[in-house]
């Protein structure tokens, strides 16, 4: 979810697919080196419940966090953000 939030507020930035991409490429590292550390396994990190569930998230165009994270991006205050959705945005 946090990873999905900085990849909407580098659309919102408009940075372009390059940032995007390597912010999601280096989320999902740390993602997996915590993972581990915790004890996860890692197929589950990188299979559909880990990196497929968070590319959906990050690029996906119906996802909370990252039309959260775009409009961040363009500038909007989060408490209005937050006041024009009716669900949560989890990240």
């Amino acid at each position: 979810n946090v990873i999905a939030l900085a990849a909407g507020i580098a659309e919102g930035l408009q940075l372009g697919m390059n940032a995007r991409s390597a912010i999601v490429t280096r989320g999902c590292y740390e993602m997996r080196r915590l993972g581990l550390l915790l004890g996860a396994k890692q197929g589950t990190l990188t299979g559909l419940a880990g990196f497929g569930d968070t590319f959906g998230t990050c690029f996906g165009p119906m996802s909370r966090n990252r039309i959260t994270g775009e409009r961040i991006g363009r500038g909007e205050k989060i408490e209005d953000i937050q006041a024009s959705m009716s669900q949560v945005a989890e990240g």
